[in-house]
């Protein structure tokens, strides 16, 4: 090993220190809350990685990608193509669950159309690492750089790094939208049972009650239901055979 390759790989070990750093800070914040946005995350990942001159997120939600956030104008133009197409390195990684690496977007073959483009946003290489807590298949963290094979081997361990900070800060964000959303549904229930124990002189059980079998009857979900109760203050001809 030369001296060069020494510090070159006591470079990549501090970079990597200090990135693993942030990744405790951010564990921390989850549990407390306080996630990092997303797109601090990949302009960090572009601050303390060298060879990537751009960055960007994306969210895999249905078997499609959507971006959820950008470093740089080519993230978003390349982003924008592969949920065209349906392809596409990021696609891949997103999918499979692989970390895909094109090192000559200018000799790449597997995304001929995708790869043009990237040649003429100025993009000669990519990293993309997949999005993942537990089973749940969350997205990408794509990287890109103006040079040939820009992305080594400590390059991907980092990248690896703050593609698990932004898997955490993602799911953080599906259980806090789930929640909110849960609340949200059980308020609405609860005023939509008080309009029909009003307007029927019934039970809080009766009026759940009646709830469901409108739901069950017209087969349409019982959140749906109590929001049209509750919005238009008319009670569904059903509300009153059933009662």
């Amino acid at each position: 090993m030369t001296d060069n390759d020494k510090l070159d790989d006591t470079i990549a070990d501090t970079i990597a220190d200090e990135a693993l750093e942030q990744l405790s800070r951010a564990a921390r914040a989850l549990r407390s809350d306080e996630a990092p946005g997303l797109t601090a995350i990949v302009a960090e990942a572009v601050a303390m990685i060298p060879s990537a001159t751009w960055a960007g997120l994306s969210e895999l939600n249905r078997g499609r990608l959507a971006p959820r956030a950008t470093f740089g104008e080519p993230p978003s133009v390349l982003d924008r193509l592969q949920r065209e197409l349906g392809l596409g390195p990021c696609v891949d990684a997103a999918r499979e669950q692989r970390v895909v690496v094109i090192d000559d977007t200018g000799a790449d073959e597997r995304w001929p159309e995708f790869a043009a483009e990237a040649v003429r946003q100025g993009v000669r290489s990519m990293l993309c690492v997949p999005l993942w807590v537990d089973s749940l298949r969350l997205g990408t963290l794509s990287l890109y750089g103006e040079k040939n094979a820009a992305f080594g081997e400590s390059e991907r361990r980092l990248a690896a790094v703050y593609g698990t900070l932004a898997a955490l800060a993602m799911a953080d964000g599906r259980r806090v939208a789930q929640l909110t959303l849960a609340l949200e549904t059980r308020d609405l229930i609860g005023q939509a049972k008080g309009v029909l124990m009003e307007r029927l002189r019934i039970t809080p059980d009766a009026a759940f009650e009646v709830l469901t079998r409108i739901s069950q009857n017209a087969n349409e979900r019982l959140a749906s239901v109590a929001e049209r109760i509750v919005r238009t203050g008319e009670l569904p001809d059903q509300a009153r055979t059933t009662h």
